[in-house]
């Protein structure tokens, strides 16, 4: 499998902008952090950054003293229907990169690159139902393409299974469900695995006694649990998370499920 950051570096338009950070948001027990960026570029008023829901850019922040390098590739996860700012979210890590990010202050121009990415919805005269599959932070592309099937009206019929350690790691989730309120094609399902806790806990001690959603990793059960067999045999999966769980989503799908190579496509969260 080819890398986010490999992909970014074959396949990179050169157009490049400047965009003003308008607004950071911490979310609360969580180390994620979502930062809004005007889409208007700085130097050039009528020049918007353009893109797929879905698709990915890259910032260049210039910490040339991380052993990374100054320049991480992110998923935008507004929506194109959202015409004021652009979103993007991340873990905060212990690295000079992620400690500049998030100590930036509002009224910054961010450098940032033309977005690029495949992992869009189906375009033209698909019709077929679209699965998300998503991990932790892996949901962000899956905000992106929800709000702007939502705010367009797509008839397409979108299934979402998203999986965190804990409810207070589901991010987006007002987001969420504000559009399952407007769009009787989504479906969506919360499950908390519970990741991390007191190995001594049972699972449903570890979701919470309030918790309603489904409880343990996403597997064949839980997804037969909300999909026809006709919507299996049809549906086109999307997975994004971290490779772990994209290793066992491909297993899942292929092995469990047996669903063909060409109806899965896959975003890697490379975890930094």
């Amino acid at each position: 499998m080819i890398s986010r950051q490999s992909k970014l570096i074959m396949s990179i338009r050169p157009s490049k902008f400047q965009l003003r950070l308008l607004e950071i948001t911490s979310h609360p027990d969580t180390d994620m952090v979502s930062f809004k960026l005007s889409r208007k570029d700085v130097q050039q008023e009528n020049h918007n950054l353009d893109y797929k829901a879905g698709q990915y850019a890259a910032m260049d922040l210039g910490t040339k003293e991380d052993p990374e390098g100054p320049v991480r590739s992110f998923t935008i996860a507004s929506s194109p229907t959202e015409v004021e700012f652009i979103l993007v979210s991340t873990r905060i890590r212990d690295t000079p990169f992620k400690k500049k990010l998030a100590n930036l202050e509002i009224g910054t121009p961010v450098k940032i690159t033309a977005p690029v990415g495949s992992f869009v919805l189906p375009e033209g005269d698909d019709s077929r139902s679209v699965v998300f599959l998503s991990g932790g932070i892996g949901v962000t592309p899956f905000r992106s393409m929800v709000k702007y099937a939502t705010d367009n009206h797509l008839p397409v019929r979108i299934v979402m299974l998203d999986s965190n350690r804990n409810e207070e790691n589901i991010l987006y989730r007002m987001d969420f469900d504000q559009c399952v309120r407007e769009n009787s094609n989504l479906k969506i399902i919360y499950t908390i695995t519970g990741e991390g806790q007191d190995k001594s806990s049972s699972s449903v001690s570890a979701a919470g006694s309030n918790w309603k959603g489904e409880i343990g990793f996403i597997n064949k059960e839980m997804i037969t649990k909300y999909m026809t067999s006709n919507e299996l045999e049809d549906s086109i999966f999307y997975v994004c998370g971290p490779p772990g769980m994209l290793k066992a989503m491909q297993k899942l799908l292929q092995d469990d499920l047996q669903i063909p190579d060409e109806r899965i496509k896959i975003e890697e969260f490379t975890g930094y």
